[in-house]
C-alpha cells in the first residue's frame, strides 16, 4: 500500500511540474497552425482589450484548460486541455 501511495504522489507531482503554461499553448498554436495561428492570436489579443490577452488559462494544478474570450467582446470558447506538456484540443 505504501508503494502504491508513493507512486501516486510521484505521478501527481510529475504532472504538476509539467503542467503547461499559457506561453506553452501559444507556442503549440504557432507550431501547429503557423502564420494563421499567430495572426489569429494577435487579433484575439487586440479584440479582447483586457490585460490578460485573448487566450487565457484556468489552472487545475495537474492540468490546465485554455480558453479564448469570456470577458468583453469575444464569447468564451474552450480551446484545449493541457496535461504533461501535451495538449488535447476540445470541440465545441
Amino acid at each position: 500500500m505504501k508503494k502504491l501511495m508513493l507512486i501516486l504522489v510521484f505521478v501527481v507531482g510529475a504532472l504538476a511540474l509539467t503542467n503547461p503554461k499559457e506561453a506553452d499553448y501559444r507556442e503549440h498554436i504557432r507550431q501547429k497552425e503557423g502564420l494563421a495561428g499567430t495572426v489569429g492570436m494577435a487579433v484575439a489579443d487586440l479584440i479582447s482589450g483586457g490585460k490578460k490577452g485573448g487566450i487565457q488559462r484556468k489552472d487545475f494544478i495537474i492540468a490546465s484548460r485554455f480558453y479564448m474570450g469570456g470577458d468583453g467582446v469575444l464569447p468564451r470558447e474552450n480551446l484545449a486541455w493541457g496535461i504533461g506538456k501535451q495538449f488535447i484540443e476540445t470541440k465545441n
